[in-house]
């Protein structure tokens, strides 16, 4: 049976009361319940700081940098929800995040060309755009899930591959968005409310408090009976069908939820690039997010996040010392591999277990 995500409780399934209890597999680190959850207000803590820092410093580059670590970072989270705690590897995961892009990023271009689309206008107002990003990510999540779920493996990963490039081509088709080249979108979806945040330093904290009450929210998720039931269907889906679990409906409902969150990521990220084309939803996009989930640590949420920023911060330090990018970030990796197998939640879950 496989082990349980990387610094998650052992999973009871407590409903329905008229079942056998079931206990997946406790995590092989024995890590104490406390250290996830102080870990992740750490990595929180650190983020904020550093927000801070940049702010104070009046470094607009390194704000860029750890605003796309906060949005990148609810994206790679998202999919750990899936892959971590679903055992669902999916490479379709940008579909998700470039539909909440168009979504915001369309709304915005139509609210400052002063145009229509389908006789409705755009708006620049996130309180709008990014709600619909969200739905329109659980809607397509329902719709590629719910497909996608009926194969397994191998299948499913290619399913789902298959399916992020038929979106990625209908994204570069839509000639209205300048097609492949893209459109720039000036202050896009930067008014939340009744805050302008035109100002870096106010979106960041902004996308920071989102990934807040992300982290918060998941967290709740993986704790309750539903988080159990995914779990036990990660652990052993056979086991749980038998008990009488309707273990489609549990994944599909926790696809549905992390391409809602990949799509309120996509719409924040159109606001900080203020730049709508197609690359986002390329599936080359699904494999970084992946390889963020990995390098921070599976099943473990916070991992998402910290994937994130060792990733992104290789890439912002490659580009300044080397041209060979690729290839040095793909070293670090490497090495990172070598040492935290389990990603660098699960070192530090491992550093201190049984505490």
């Amino acid at each position: 049976m496989a082990d349980a995500p990387v610094g998650t409780e052992p999973a009871v399934v407590e409903e329905p009361a008229s079942r056998a209890v079931v206990t997946p597999s406790a995590p092989a680190t024995g890590t104490s319940s406390r250290w996830p959850l102080t870990v992740t207000a750490l990595v929180l803590v650190i983020l904020a700081v550093a927000g801070s820092w940049a702010d104070v410093s009046d470094r607009g580059d390194m704000i860029s940098l750890f605003t796309k670590i906060v949005v990148f970072g609810l994206a790679a989270m998202s999919l750990d929800l899936i892959v971590g705690y679903g055992g669902m590897v999916s490479l379709g995961h940008a579909a998700f995040f470039g539909l909440g892009s168009y979504t915001a990023g369309a709304l915005a271009f139509h609210a400052v060309d002063d145009s229509t689309v389908f006789g409705i206008g755009g708006t620049e107002q996130a309180l709008i755009s990014w709600p619909l990003a969200m739905v329109s990510g659980a809607l397509l999540g329902l719709l590629i899930g719910g497909l996608s779920l009926r194969t397994k493996g191998v299948y499913f990963i290619m399913a789902t591959l298959a399916f992020n490039q038929m979106v990625f081509f209908l994204f570069n088709a839509l000639e209205i968005y300048g097609g492949d080249d893209g459109v720039g979108i000036f202050s896009a979806t930067r008014r939340i409310g009744p805050l302008d945040a035109d100002d870096d330093a106010t979106y960041f904290w902004v996308c920071f408090v989102v990934l807040v009450a992300a982290v918060i929210g998941l967290n709740f998720v993986i704790r309750s009976p539903f988080g159990r039931v995914l779990r036990g269907c990660h652990d052993n889906e056979g086991r749980m069908r038998a008990l009488g679990y309707a273990t489609y409906r549990y994944r599909l409902v926790a696809f549905a939820l992390a391409a809602s969150l990949a799509g309120l990521a996509g719409a924040m990220n159109v606001g900080d690039t203020q730049f709508l084309n197609p690359g986002p939803a390329h599936w080359t996009e699904s494999g970084e997010l992946l390889i963020m989930v990995i390098a921070g640590g599976l099943g473990s949420l916070i991992g998402g996040v910290i994937g994130a920023g060792v990733l992104l911060v290789l890439e912002e330090l490659a580009i300044d010392y080397t041209d060979n990018v690729q290839f040095f970030i793909g070293a670090a990796l490497l090495v990172v591999v070598l040492v935290a197998p389990r990603g660098v939640a699960g070192l530090v879950f491992r550093r201190h277990r049984n505490v």
